[in-house]
């Protein structure tokens, strides 16, 4: 026998020969298994086919990815290579620029002359001494109005046409504040036209009295309803008795005949108090409808009832279905249950009394930034509310054409009632407006003020550097009436131009309103819409600039299809581009010397466009994206550069 068979005790085996002869059964068996089931999976997938080259390979109906049927489709990566592509061009672009201009940036201002300066701080100056001027008419109103309160009674006022319409006192403060209203526009656009030479500092002057305009007209217009009201002894501001008026023979008459009917509320379930009266002492309602979209702040709440125009229920809805913030009241560690009990208790006790515009708190930089959301807090009365109608489970209703304000006629008549609203970010004058308490955030703050400080910088560079030598070179393409060089010049300005654009309107209506409003504590931060979604152009104007659309919504649109007007709705649309050409013709053409209505009719043509657009939703839908492109190609691509190389050639033709 071999030796080697049977080895020693002492003697030492290999690691692996151990570890096998100490591996328990179980652990063998499991790994032979585990084996076996490997090696039957590689069987099966070496099996092979029969008749290879015959095989089925369309067997059921399928869809193209690119297919519009085919919803679940991402388009990620395409996206991703077309923004690379666009940067790539923009990159050799501005390469391409500097090979052949260099550096064109100069120190801004090097250039202006005191002179300009000079005459940019009188039409400043001018404007502030209107908004004055407009207080000490406001201010000079009051004792009339408060001696027509005392003498006049309901029952009276209400068909008495000098109450109802414009009395002997009252025409006096129209006609100052028209004279107030000539002045804030034609004073700052005589000292643009004739006394500032850089057109710059002349739109910094027009677009400060444009706004002041707008803001002296809702301020005079919504305190001549107020005071209207006062009057009347309507303290509630829910019986207007216009509505039921109309002109006859440029005279003003009201309709009688709906005295009597009892007044009706639909979402305000306090009827007794109404229905207590004698049915003689009030001029009675007509049923309101509870509204969907945002809530008027106007007298005549009527109108707001039946559709204005086409899609603005729309627009208003999608402002309203903006998010609130998150609670910003900071935590406190006390009892959950006695905490929420209080709360009910001061919430039914508050509420009751506090008018909703007064209780509404809406923020607007938590949720962009992700800024911690107990460092800033909410009126607390809003929260309260909100924490009772949760634990209740019960939701009060709020009329939405009832006008509620924490201020009241004539108290609201003050010089910081009057200076907050010049300062707050928006057209249209409150007595008073929803408000954030607790301290200003200063993270967010200083967010905003930098992006303003940046995207500035590079709207100046961009200007000096890339639109002014392409407008320079369009010069000389009108010049030689070359069509084709032009059009180059335009779709190579479109490029700049949109660009420069889209930062404007980023620093203007987010980051600087954003500011403003935080500084102001200014609760309603819904300045825009997502208006690049936009399938026509009528969603556009209403969407990009929502200060705007409401002001002309309140104070132009409403005021001429409601009583005693009662124009048709198409009447009113049309006058409300009147208006806003008017304004961008000031805006645009003193600035550059330039009074050819350039402006004007752009902004006129915007009304086929809009059919244009709409009979295109009609025609293909609104997912086609046919109106969105024609909007894209009429504003952008070529309307804005078109217009600024007329205005440029006719600035520079004038001074040579």
């Amino acid at each position: 026998m071999d030796d080697r068979s049977q080895p020693t005790t002492g003697s030492k085996l290999p690691a692996t020969t151990a570890l096998r002869r100490r591996a328990p059964p179980s652990t063998r068996h499991s790994a032979h298994t585990a084996t076996t089931a490997a090696r039957k999976k590689r069987n099966n997938k070496k099996q092979i086919m029969p008749y290879l080259q015959a095989q089925v390979v369309h067997y059921k109906p399928r869809i193209s990815v690119l297919d519009k049927e085919l919803t679940t489709v991402s388009y990620h990566g395409l996206v991703n290579f077309l923004l690379l592509l666009l940067s790539a061009t923009l990159i050799r672009l501005a390469i391409e620029n500097y090979l052949k201009y260099g550096i064109l940036v100069s120190i801004p201002g090097a250039s202006v002359s005191w002179s300009d300066w000079l005459a940019t701080l009188a039409g400043v100056l001018s404007v502030v001494a209107s908004f004055l001027a407009a207080y000490a008419i406001e201010k000079s109103a009051v004792p009339a109005a408060r001696l027509r309160h005392a003498e006049s009674d309901v029952a009276d006022g209400v068909t008495d046409p000098a109450l109802v319409g414009v009395p002997l006192e009252e025409r006096h403060t129209v006609m100052m504040h028209v004279a107030n209203l000539g002045f804030v526009l034609v004073a700052p656009a005589c000292i643009t036209y004739f006394a500032i030479f850089q057109p710059a500092l002349g739109t910094l002057v027009m677009s400060f009295a444009c706004i002041m305009f707008l803001k002296l007209y809702s301020l005079a217009a919504t305190n001549f309803d107020l005071r209207r009201a006062y009057r009347l002894n309507d303290s509630r501001l829910d019986n207007d008795p216009l509505r039921f008026s109309s002109l006859e023979r440029g005279r003003l008459v009201v309709d009688t005949v709906q005295r009597g009917r009892p007044e009706q509320h639909a979402d305000n379930d306090d009827s007794g108090d109404a229905d207590s009266e004698p049915a003689t002492n009030r001029l009675a309602l007509r049923h309101i409808p509870p509204f969907k979209t945002r809530s008027s702040f106007s007298l005549n709440a009527r109108a707001l009832a039946e559709a204005l125009v086409e899609g603005d229920d729309c627009i208003d809805a999608k402002a309203d279905a903006l998010p609130q913030p998150q609670p910003r009241l900071r935590q406190r560690s006390v009892s959950a249950a006695s905490e929420t009990l209080r709360r009910i208790v001061a919430a039914s006790e508050r509420c009751s009394t506090m008018p909703a515009t007064a209780t509404e708190a809406v923020g607007e930089g938590a949720h962009s930034d992700g800024e911690a959301a107990s460092s800033h807090e909410h009126s607390l009365p809003h929260t309260l509310q909100a924490e009772a109608e949760t634990a209740t489970g019960k939701k009060e209703k709020v009329a939405r054409h009832q006008i509620l304000y924490s201020v009241a006629y004539p108290e609201n008549v003050t010089l910081p009632n009057f200076g907050y609203f010049w300062l707050a970010p928006t057209l249209c004058y409150q007595p008073s407006y929803p408000l954030i308490s607790g301290p200003i955030r200063k993270s967010f703050l200083a967010k905003r003020v930098a992006e303003l400080l940046i995207i500035g910088m590079a709207m100046y560079v961009l200007i000096q550097q890339y639109a002014v030598p392409t407008l320079v070179g369009s010069v000389q393409a009108i010049d030689t009436r070359n069509g084709f060089w032009l059009s180059e010049r335009v779709l190579k300005l479109s490029v700049i131009s949109a660009i420069v654009w889209f930062l404007g309107f980023y620093a203007i209506f987010h980051a600087g309103l954003n500011a403003l409003a935080e500084i102001l504590r200014f609760a309603d931060r819904a300045f825009y819409l997502d208006w690049w979604n936009s399938v026509d152009l009528a969603a556009y104007w209403r969407e990009w600039n929502l200060p705007i659309h409401y002001f002309c919504k309140r104070h132009i649109m409403m005021p001429l299809i409601s009583p005693p007007l009662s124009l048709p709705v198409n009447v009113g649309v049309i006058f409300t581009f009147l208006v806003s050409a008017i304004m961008h013709e000031l805006l645009f053409g003193i600035p550059t010397h330039c009074l050819k209505g350039y402006s004007f009719v752009g902004m006129m043509m915007q009304i086929p466009l809009i059919q244009l657009t709409q009979w295109l939703v009609r025609w293909r839908g609104p997912e086609s994206g046919l109106g969105n492109a024609v909007f894209w190609i009429s504003f952008c691509i070529v309307g804005q550069p078109l217009g600024v190389v007329q205005y440029y050639y006719t600035w520079v033709k004038n001074n040579p």
